[in-house]
């Protein structure tokens, strides 16, 4: 046998190596000729040894094959249940409006979805789908505390004031006043009925973007049904932004010609006048008309809005008219507050 040609090897120890190798090449032989062979026919049993294989990982995986008959299989389709819709049959004094409040929407997304009927001729048993879409649940998946913006001591609160309504749900209104020296923008608040059950939360909002110093607008929120048997209904206010003293995004619109006439049972107020613009003032992006309805002990019992159809010109002027529908005691009194917000002027062309 060849030695390595190791250099490094004097030729004393590659002579010894030479010996010790042909030495055990010698004893290797001589043991095989000791063992008893085995007869033919017969197996020598194998042990069996128990374990677990494991492969020995390569730098590049190798995809394992799969046969020339696999399909991959298609997966199942999701049905997702579809809610059923939700239809009214209009009755003698409904308007497109009321109907729209019974369910917490807004009148628009009411006609949208009947655009064949007609708001102003809607006759009794007419039949109105409500876009009234049921929501899942959301389960929450991590719990995050924000601490909020110090909220300014600026308006008094008044408690709540709830009325269920003819499907089960339940409307709350509180009335805020804005004691500060300027205005307030974009007030919301948090409506909570406190049950065994635990809480439930609704999200509550003014109907105008704008609360001037010394008005009161009420806080709104609907909760839909089923409602607890036994509830006790709080509000605070999460979120309102001062209106900076220069700030001229509003525009000083007026009402004239007012005119409110209250049932006798004090169930219905109808509302009339002219809402104008200043000649000086610019055109408005919209204009709007809040009327809040109070019974004699100064709760809230209805709140309604009426919209101007679209863009208003500086100097123009706009007849209004809507009804309340107290949710409550009778009505006393109405209180009505317009706004009207500038509208910005077009880019120039280029």
């Amino acid at each position: 046998m060849e030695t390595p040609p190791y250099r490094w090897y004097n030729a004393r120890m590659r002579k010894n190596l030479t010996i010790v190798l042909s030495l055990l090449i010698g004893a290797g032989i001589l043991f095989s000729a000791c063992v008893q062979q085995t007869p033919e026919g017969m197996q020598t049993p194998t042990g069996t040894i128990e374990g677990t294989l494991r492969p020995y990982p390569s730098d590049t995986p190798s995809a394992t094959p799969y046969p020339t008959d696999y399909h991959s299989p298609t997966p199942s389709l999701t049905t997702t249940p579809t809610p059923t819709p939700v239809y009214y049959t209009v009755k003698a004094g409904d308007d497109m409006y009321s109907i729209a409040f019974r369910y917490g929407l807004e009148p628009a997304a009411v006609m949208t979805a009947n655009p064949t009927v007609n708001p102003g001729m809607m006759s009794v048993g007419t039949s109105l789908l409500i876009p009234v879409t049921p929501m899942p649940e959301l389960t929450p998946t991590l719990e995050v505390t924000i601490s909020p913006t110090p909220t300014p001591r600026f308006a008094g609160l008044n408690p709540p004031d709830c009325y269920p309504d003819a499907v089960g749900g339940l409307w709350c209104f509180t009335l805020v006043e804005n004691n500060e020296a300027g205005a307030l923008e974009n007030l919301t608040g948090t409506f909570v009925l406190n049950s065994e059950d635990g809480p439930r939360e609704e999200i509550g909002m003014i109907l105008l973007n704008l609360l001037p110093s010394g008005a009161a607008l009420p806080l709104t929120a609907y909760f839909q049904p089923p409602l607890p048997a036994q509830y006790t209904p709080s509000v605070t206010v999460d979120f309102v932004l001062p209106v900076m003293p220069d700030d001229d995004r509003y525009l000083d619109a007026e009402i004239s010609e007012q005119f409110i006439e209250i049932s006798e049972d004090g169930r219905v107020a109808d509302v009339s006048g002219v809402v104008s613009l200043p000649t000086d003032g610019g055109d408005a992006e919209y204009v709007w008309v809040n009327a809040t309805a109070l019974d004699a002990e100064g709760r809230v019992v209805a709140v309604r809005r009426w919209e101007a159809d679209g863009e208003v010109a500086s100097g123009e002027s706009n007849a209004f008219l809507l009804t309340l529908y107290s949710l409550g005691d009778s009505i006393d009194r109405v209180d009505m507050l317009v706004e009207a917000q500038r509208l910005d002027a077009p880019a120039d062309e280029p």
